[in-house]
């Protein structure tokens, strides 16, 4: 733990001691892509984006669960046909909150 301290400070200080120092203008400027930098950089985002990317997350992860249950399916067949019908069932509810969405028009940026 001392250690990463000793390390993590002393990286620090080398870097503000040993790092160039010639700022300008140009340098202090805020860069974005090669372009000028266009009003204020704190605008707020539309919450629509926050609605969006939480539920690409949402989705992303719960697709996330067909892999694991794509490996041991074919060993599970010797007992029964369970976890194939738990994984419709899965996937008939994740339907579900994809038609949900749809219908309440949350995928559409206004």
């Amino acid at each position: 733990m001392i250690f990463a301290l000793v390390v993590c400070v002393g990286i620090y200080v080398l870097t503000t001691w040993l790092g160039p120092k010639k700022p300008s203008n140009v340098k202090l400027s805020t860069y974005e892509c090669g372009v000028d930098p266009e009003g204020n950089a704190r605008i707020p985002f539309p919450a629509k984006f926050y609605l969006i990317a939480v539920l690409f997350l949402l989705f992303d992860v719960e697709a996330v669960f067909f892999f694991p249950w794509a490996i041991i399916y074919k060993g599970s067949l010797a007992q029964g046909g369970h976890l194939f019908w738990a994984m419709l069932i899965y996937l008939a509810f994740m339907v579900l909150a994809l038609i949900y969405v749809y219908r309440k028009d949350c995928l559409r940026m206004k």
